[in-house]
């Protein structure tokens, strides 16, 4: 991607897009700058005949796990365990109370597991054991432990376990049905329509904490098994101004799903080091 000096820093969900985009569109030069008193597309690619396809880039989060995680990296990359043997991975819970954890209940425990040899532990074991209590009380997912040289003591945040059941197209026309008419899908829309292009593309970065990251792309796992594509491919056609859109998982190697007007609805399949449109069937 080509960045105009002045520009705005890109951030991962335009970095992502970018990835994802390159080798459908070409080259995506940065339009952007950030701050304007009209707000602009991210990015164009040019097209045969000296024509230009706008693209704008949107994302779909889970703001309060990302608060979570970030907090937790921040609060584990000072906190050690002394005196221990061994290294540690800690996975809180969407609820966690890190001050609490702050407050010493967190070194207490895991000594006290170490003590009595108990290298690993999942909230979601005997509800009748004590440590299994008390780890519910402090919020804490998982907790495991081995033993290691010069990280002795060293106490890392492990992500959350996200679950989502795969999504059918219907599912996915549902999802796309409320987000093209929300205010995000909406002004995504309306700034598209400004745009002086012959394409306007829509990405759609998807978290993978987030349902639509999960059951778009776990959905797609066995697309190529015989009829499985029919039933996971969305049937709805984005609305004008849109010719392209795509649904983008974060997740590099991921499949996603995109859609150009005239062709319908792909699988856009991610390989590690290079990215390409897999065609499947036409809406």
């Amino acid at each position: 991607m080509a960045v105009k000096q002045g520009m705005k820093e890109l951030d991962i969900f335009e970095r992502c897009a970018g990835d994802r985009l390159e080798p459908v569109l070409g080259a995506l030069r940065q339009i952007d700058p950030g701050g304007g008193p009209v707000p602009l597309h991210d990015f164009e690619a040019d097209l045969l005949g000296g024509l230009v396809a706008a693209v704008e880039v949107t994302s779909v989060t889970e703001p309060k796990r990302q608060a979570l995680d970030s907090s937790a990296e921040r609060f584990f990359s000072s906190f050690t365990l002394p005196g221990s043997a061994l290294r540690w991975l800690v996975t809180p819970g969407a609820r966690a109370d890190l001050k609490k954890l702050r407050s010493g209940d967190l070194s207490q425990f895991l000594s006290e597991m170490e003590t009595h040899g108990r290298r690993a532990l999942n909230c979601r074991d005997n509800y009748l054991d004590p440590f299994v209590q008390r780890m519910r009380g402090l919020r804490i997912e998982s907790v495991y432990s081995w033993p290691t040289g010069s990280h002795a003591g060293t106490v890392n945040h492990g992500s959350g376990v996200h679950s989502a059941w795969g999504w059918d197209g219907a599912a996915t026309d549902a999802w796309l049905v409320g987000f093209l008419a929300s205010k995000q899908g909406a002004g995504k829309l309306d700034k598209l329509g400004r745009a002086d292009a012959a394409e306007r593309h829509l990405v759609v970065v998807l978290d993978s904490r987030t349902q639509a990251g999960l059951g778009i792309s776990s959905g797609l796992t066995d697309w190529t098994l015989p009829g499985a594509v029919e039933a996971v491919l969305p049937s709805i056609v984005p609305p004008e101004p849109l010719t392209g859109m795509w649904l983008v998982p974060m997740v590099r190697d991921w499949l996603g799903l995109g859609w150009t007007r005239g062709v319908g609805w792909s699988v856009l399949k991610g390989q590690e080091g290079s990215w390409g449109m897999v065609t499947c069937a036409a809406a």
